[in-house]
């Protein structure tokens, strides 16, 4: 079930949807007791607050002239923790959570599609499962891992459960995908590998009882998986004339990081980047797996001499998530937002206080813009953009500097020359700030046409729309309306 909220930044009032008002009795009263907590946020922004053991944290005023999301649809199906959100394809997306259920939806309307029961427990891994070239079907599928120890192939297309698998000692806490060798991984205390007829080709032997926490691949057939503070390199050795098994064979463990990995991915074909629980941060090299460039403390400079460290509490100064462009890894780091240039291997720019808690998830917009969710159920959009810098050193000239008054101290320059190297070239300003959700953001989606999907842990799903763009639409749609039933009538 769908309701349409309409967010007013410039009044600082939210409303309701004409067609929400035909609901009665406990719904309607529902919907207004929302709209009633949506206006009590607004007026009186928790973000706002500083706890004195806290630095302040930033804020935006009501008139949000570049935040588009003015509208949004509350999507209610869940019955616990919303954990995982994955695309499907232009305009599905799919959700699941804590409640063992994933539910597909229609990313313009916010209409649920469909409702995919088969676990007993919470939903611990979901990703898509691409369909073969070959294959004449081309529903949309999608694998699922759950606390129950079970991973569940579906059809997306129809509802229906394809396959189970169910000899799993451990809960599979990652999934990925080998498109190329058209084989999938599953990690849990071990690592599996299996074709898509979910037969199991080949496993390593017990790695942990922690168990996997990330999975990527990499080039030559290998994988990396995180395990504990390790990262350890697997290969795959396909079946070939001599040995018609599959095998994977563990080749190298990266042993720089001081404490438990948290975040890995790819960042581009020749790097691929680890995060950990006491903010380290490692670029590797993706072919000979070295450490292209570290960053332990994200040292750098505010516009004043004060250094930006990190907090000293390891839940603070955690790595979260990464994502990336072809310049920049963002990290989200305990309740900061940080731009490490792979180039220059320096933080450019970063908001240390980006959200009253910590960022869970991030993601790059268009026009260098990025999105960050927060155990504080903000949801915030920032822009990177350029700092102006220092003016030159002004030349003197003039009748006093015939006789010398007119030189510049060398030695006195020499603190502003230091404070030029140390200050980051870049910021990260804030140009949004959605309010909607009422406990921890766990992750979005960003549809290029649909807007923005969030889930949380209040249970909630919410569509946030572009409020110019939705309503251009209702006026065209209006407007066809009236002209297929002859309403409509021009005037020269």
């Amino acid at each position: 079930m769908a309701t349409q909220v309409f967010l007013n930044y410039s009044s600082n009032e939210v409303f309701l949807d004409s067609a929400d008002l035909w609901h009665s009795g406990p719904e309607r009263e529902g919907i207004r007791v929302l709209c009633s907590l949506l206006n009590s946020m607004r007026r009186h922004p928790l973000l706002e607050l500083e706890p004195n053991n806290k630095s302040p944290l930033q804020t935006i005023g009501e008139e949000q002239t570049q935040n588009p999301y003015t509208e949004l649809l509350v999507l209610r199906a869940h019955r616990d923790i919303v954990r995982f959100l994955v695309q499907l394809d232009d305009c599905r997306f799919a959700s699941a959570g804590d409640d063992g259920i994933v539910v597909v939806w229609n990313a313009q309307t916010g209409e649920k599609l469909l409702e995919l029961s088969g676990h007993t427990q919470k939903i611990t891994a979901i990703i898509t499962f691409p369909p073969l070239e070959a294959c004449e079907e081309k529903n949309q599928l999608i694998l699922t891992a759950s606390a129950d120890k079970t991973v569940i192939v579906w059809d997306c297309d129809t509802g229906r459960q394809v396959r189970k698998v169910s000899c799993f000692h451990s809960t599979v806490k990652c999934l990925t995908i080998l498109q190329r060798l058209d084989v999938w991984l599953s990690g849990g205390s071990d690592l599996c590998v299996w074709n898509r007829r979910l037969a199991l080709l080949c496993k390593t032997s017990h790695l942990s009882d922690t168990g996997v926490s990330a999975l990527i691949e990499i080039p030559k057939n290998c994988v990396v998986a995180a395990v504990g503070k390790e990262l350890i390199i697997f290969k795959l050795v396909a079946p070939t004339e001599g040995s018609l098994e599959w095998n994977i064979l563990e080749v190298k463990r990266l042993l720089d990081h001081q404490d438990n990995i948290l975040s890995l991915v790819n960042v581009n074909d020749l790097s691929f980047v680890s995060g950990s629980h006491v903010g380290e941060l490692i670029i590797w090299d993706v072919s000979d797996w070295t450490v292209q460039a570290c960053e332990r403390n994200f040292c750098t400079q505010l516009d004043t001499q004060q250094e930006i460290k990190l907090y000293q509490k390891p839940n603070d100064i955690s790595i979260h998530h990464f994502t990336w462009d072809e310049e920049n890894v963002f990290a989200a780091v305990g309740r900061g937002l940080y731009v490490y240039n792979l180039q220059m291997k320096r933080v450019i720019a970063c908001q240390k206080t980006a959200h009253d808690s910590s960022v869970l998830h991030i993601a790059r917009l268009p026009n260098r813009q990025l999105i960050s969710c927060s155990e504080d159920g903000s949801v915030r959009i920032w822009e990177l953009r350029e700092k102006q810098q220092l003016a030159a050193e002004p030349v003197p000239t003039g009748f006093f500097n015939m006789w010398g008054f007119g030189r510049v101290n060398k030695q006195a320059s020499q603190p502003v020359k230091k404070q030029q190297e140390n200050t980051t070239p870049c910021s990260l300003e804030l140009i949004g700030d959605l309010i909607g959700h009422s406990s921890s953001v766990e992750m979005f989606l960003y549809f290029e046409d649909h807007g923005l999907v969030t889930c949380s842990a209040d249970h909630l799903i919410i569509l946030w729309k572009n409020g110019e763009r939705e309503s251009g639409l209702r006026s065209l749609k209006l407007f066809q309306k009236l002209e297929e039933n002859g309403d409509l009538y021009l005037t020269v």
